[in-house]
């Protein structure tokens, strides 16, 4: 069986604006620190995690399945690190590369 693969940011942003919400409304509406929402959709964040889960009627492990054991459901601890990529940059954000 094939590994399911983790919603994509974008994904989750689109589900949540089909639904008229934003990352900033998932954080105010369940008492998240600013960006919360928004850096849960990249990397490993439990209460962000499940805020958006909530908002969009889904489970988390349904949305982010490497964040989660297949057999068991039950959240990783400690997260696996390739759940900890960095957020790809923009070619001209590059310091003392060529574009």
């Amino acid at each position: 069986m094939a590994r399911l693969r983790d919603k994509q940011p974008e994904e989750i942003r689109f589900l949540l604006n089909r639904k008229g919400m934003t990352f900033a409304y998932i954080d105010r509406k369940y008492q998240l620190p600013t960006d919360t929402a928004c850096k849960a959709a990249r990397v490993p964040h439990a209460e962000g995690e499940a805020a958006i889960a909530d908002a969009l009627g889904l489970s988390a492990c349904k949305i982010w399945p490497s964040r989660f054991d297949s057999r068991t459901g039950e959240r990783l601890k400690p997260q696996p690190a390739e759940n900890y990529n960095a957020r790809p940059r923009l070619r001209h954000c590059l310091k003392g590369e060529a574009a």
